[in-house]
């Protein structure tokens, strides 16, 4: 594959860096496009294509979006893709009160979706799971909510208590990041 560019559009630049660091070895440069795209579809693969929708009318080139949400396994869909609303109204004595004396597992779920001529979308998931810990564990304002309340699976500190670079080398994008780049390698 000879080299390739394409733009990510989002409001948040720790995503674009993630991103861009998990692409770079297949040989595509990514570059960041700061926008705030409408969310609000019922699931994150409806969200993402609506954002890469989105995206793709601001760039009108190859662009990729993402959606990313947190599943609590004791709950159908909660809070799932609308994670920022429900943290936003019931904060994290809400979370933690909801899933007191039930089971704790979680997973995190981020939807990366491919776009080169705003009609055709292809998606890329990935999983990280773990589980809800019973306590806020970090006050770092420049992370997730859900990454102060969430240890990964065979880990014992929270993502939020993590360095950003040990945190983006198994993250949930991180996944999806890598599956985008090597589908890209190979189909284009």
């Amino acid at each position: 594959m000879k080299a390739f560019s394409l733009a990510l559009v989002s409001g948040n630049r720790h995503k674009f860096n993630e991103i861009r660091k998990k692409l770079s070895p297949f040989g595509i440069r990514l570059e960041f496009v700061k926008a705030s795209l409408r969310e609000g579809c019922d699931s994150l693969e409806r969200t993402a294509i609506a954002k890469a929708k989105q995206a793709f009318a601001i760039v009108k080139a190859p662009v990729i979006a993402e959606d990313t949400g947190v599943f609590f396994e004791a709950f159908e869909n909660f809070p799932g893709s609308q994670a920022k609303r429900v943290y936003e109204s019931i904060g994290f004595e809400g979370l933690l009160r909801k899933i007191e004396g039930k089971p704790r597992k979680a997973r995190f779920e981020t939807i990366i979706c491919f776009t080169a001529d705003g009609k055709k979308f292809k998606s890329f998931k990935g999983v990280l799971c773990g589980t809800i810990c019973g306590e806020v564990h970090d006050r770092k304002k420049d992370v997730l909510p859900y990454e102060k309340i969430f240890i990964p699976a065979g880990m014992k500190k929270t993502l939020s208590s993590m360095l950003r670079l040990e945190k983006n080398r198994f993250s949930h994008r991180a996944k999806a990041a890598k599956k985008l780049g090597k589908w890209l390698k190979a189909n284009l």
